[in-house]
């Protein structure tokens, strides 16, 4: 809004550790400037650098933050570059601020951290952006167990079950190759995510399980010494089959044998 007569501009002050906004109606007024909200992504533990419009020469720079109102004051740089980054205990030590282009560095982010950063530059103009931060939490490796397997003279087949912790937006999906079999997601947090899949035992190589939020991904491929316990214990059913058979054939020749014996005998 450029400077004019009767117009409405907003003017900015700090009162409490927080920043107020009021509109007022004058003869002269400065110049304001506010663009959309940019939605910023990341994952838990990494650090980042929210980087504002550019800033002019000695402007008062203030930085807030809410959950969803960005309404408490988190650092600042005054006019003679003083930073001050220790407004708010549970940014301590793990807050950046560069007194030339005001980008505003937060490190070892936490779940918590996820909210709305507003950014604002007060001098001759007033310029302002809000950054949206969503954390997403730090992906495990999905595990893969096998829970049933199946055997006959002309296939085997193996179930498996893929799970992993849940978190925001996870989604779990099966693969055979790079094609996608199923996936699923859940919003219930927290809870564990599972997801189970008929594979062909002579094929296991070829299939993974993926979990994945927007800013990760693991992966865990399904190896064919994976699936050999199903096998196994089928091999172990039929070599105890076998047993018993020979077993009863020998019981049958012995009680054959007596049975030949006593009638030569008489």
């Amino acid at each position: 809004m450029a400077a004019g007569l009767g117009v409405t501009c907003c003017s900015v002050y700090l009162t409490a550790g927080k920043v107020c906004v009021t509109y007022l109606t004058v003869l002269l007024c400065y110049v304001c400037a506010k663009e959309e909200k940019k939605a910023v992504k990341a994952r838990e533990r990494t650090n980042i650098t929210l980087q504002p419009v550019e800033s002019p020469h000695n402007a008062w720079v203030v930085w807030t933050f809410g959950v969803e109102s960005p309404n408490i004051r988190i650092a600042s740089v005054k006019l003679n570059k003083e930073v001050k980054c220790d407004y708010e205990e549970k940014f301590r030590d793990r807050l950046l601020l560069d007194s030339n282009t005001g980008a505003l560095t937060i490190s070892q982010l936490e779940m918590s951290d996820s909210g709305v950063y507003q950014f604002q530059s007060i001098s001759s103009k007033i310029l302002s952006r809000d950054f949206h931060l969503t954390v997403y939490s730090f992906l495990p490796m999905p595990s893969i167990t096998v829970t049933s397997s199946v055997i006959n003279t002309s296939s085997a087949s193996v179930t498996v079950d893929c799970s992993v912790q849940n978190s925001r937006e996870l989604k779990l999906s099966w693969y055979r190759g790079t094609e996608r079999l199923k996936q699923t997601s859940s919003p219930s947090l927290p809870s564990e995510l599972s997801l189970s899949l008929e594979v062909d035992a002579a094929d296991g190589d070829n299939y993974s399980c993926m979990a994945e939020n927007p800013v990760e991904r693991q992966t865990t491929k399904l190896l064919t010494k994976d699936i050999q316990l199903g096998n196994g214990e089928n091999s172990s059913w039929c070599q105890n089959e076998a047993t018993v058979r020979l077993i009863v054939s020998a019981g049958i020749a012995l009680v054959l044998i007596l049975l030949l014996v006593d009638h030569i005998r008489f």
